[in-house]
């Protein structure tokens, strides 16, 4: 009885691509992870931390099935030599793809990533009718890649300055985004939208942490403010949340009213505790005079290879609102993303109607750095985010209020 290997076609070197129609340029092609890709771990798998033969073959054989996004590898035409890969993420109509190649291929992996991005956006967008796609980060130091992808059409949209980490640098990251051009037709420009704004846009004084009495420290504290603190989010919260989600009355916080159990939720806590170390690290937020649990602040997508994370912050709980508890939580998170956790960078994402936040973090230091375009549906259309940044070493400049200044300079 033959080996079932044996039933296999013979592929010649440099042929691989012959057996698809699609997503083949004209040095690389794109396809879907296979046994024997482990060989090829150091040009492919994404990561600073390299991963032996072994491990990644046990990696594609148990956990790569378990993945939620697609996972494509770049292949080189001339000898079927995996070069790289592009990871796909998926959120509403939005698609996302980050990509990696090896680097000692210099310049020349440039240009065949920027061609696997340029074959991956135009299938998901002119072939699969996507809304738009995007790739997540292109560094300031990758003119090649960026230029490929402005041939096909492609737009920078935001730019995060000393967001990206070379050696013991950081330079600036590109986001870049392809649209559906039926839908630029139909819906318009999005890039031509005006950005609105409320507010002076002018920063004001850091509320800082303050110290307090031994015996007067909150339970598991892990920053004080003059009038709230901030502690791991814990079970019992869970119940005040979902009570809040349903009496929701504006359509900004997490897109409005909702219904979630309190099981689920009560999970999502625990799952953010459960990554070592944590990608998302979000606390409670609560009343300094009564311990009262009123809205939660956060890190997300937290890279600490290149020291930066996305900040986010919910107040539910509507009688706190646009009272300055929500500055004062913002800056002990500040304090601990750029003291404790060592990041360089805080990002964060505002729907463009939602201008009381988007002044909120002017105020809290951020600078605008673009746009988002139609990431939500929203009022019979899509709707674009403005896009915000702040520095670990512009805001440590920043000057400090007193204890007597916070509660005026907070609201």
């Amino acid at each position: 009885m033959s080996d079932d290997n044996d039933k296999k076609p013979k592929i010649e070197p440099g042929t691989g691509h012959t057996l698809q129609s699609f997503l083949v340029g004209e040095h690389v092609y794109l396809r879907t992870v296979q046994e024997g890709d482990e060989k090829w771990a150091a040009s492919w798998r994404q990561g600073f931390i390299r991963r032996s033969v072994s491990a990644t073959e046990s990696w594609i054989e148990d956990d790569l099935k378990d993945e939620d996004e697609l996972l494509l590898l770049i292949v080189r035409k001339r000898d079927d030599r995996v070069v790289g890969s592009l990871k796909r993420d998926s959120w509403k109509h939005s698609t996302w793809y980050s990509g990696y190649i090896d680097p000692l291929f210099g310049e020349q992996g440039d240009h065949w990533l920027g061609e696997a991005y340029c074959l991956a956006l135009q299938w998901t967008v002119d072939e699969q009718h996507g809304v738009i796609a995007s790739v997540e980060r292109v560094g300031a130091d990758k003119p090649i890649i960026l230029e490929k992808l402005a041939s096909i059409g492609c737009r920078i949209s935001s730019t995060f300055r000393e967001s990206h980490r070379v050696g013991d640098t950081f330079i600036d990251w590109h986001f870049v985004h392809y649209l559906n051009k039926d839908w630029v037709k139909t819906l318009g420009d999005p890039f031509e939208d005006e950005k609105p704004r409320s507010g002076t846009g002018e920063p004001r004084p850091v509320i800082a942490p303050v110290q307090v009495d031994g015996d007067k420290l909150p339970l598991n504290a892990v920053r004080v403010g003059p009038r709230v603190y901030l502690r791991p989010l814990q079970k019992a919260d869970a119940a005040k949340l979902v009570e809040w989600s349903r009496r929701e009355t504006e359509p900004f916080w997490s897109s409005g009213r909702d219904v979630v159990t309190q099981t689920a939720v009560e999970r999502w806590f625990e799952k953010l505790g459960e990554d070592e170390p944590q990608a998302w690290v979000r606390f409670a937020v609560c009343l300094r005079e009564n311990d009262e649990f009123i809205g939660a602040v956060g890190v997300d997508g937290i890279d600490y290879d290149h020291r930066c994370g996305e900040s986010e912050s919910e107040f539910h709980n509507v009688e706190y609102r646009s009272k300055g508890y929500g500055t004062e939580a913002k800056h002990l998170l500040f304090d601990y993303a750029f003291n404790t956790l060592g990041l360089h960078s805080l990002q964060s994402w505002v729907m463009y109607s939602n201008t009381r936040s988007a002044a909120a973090l002017r105020k809290q230091g951020y600078k605008d750095v673009g746009i988002e375009p139609w990431l939500v549906r929203r009022a019979g259309a899509f709707e674009n985010f403005g896009t915000y940044e702040l520095l670990a070493d512009e805001w440590r400049a920043m000057p400090r209020a007193t204890v007597e200044e916070a509660g005026d300079l907070a609201g």
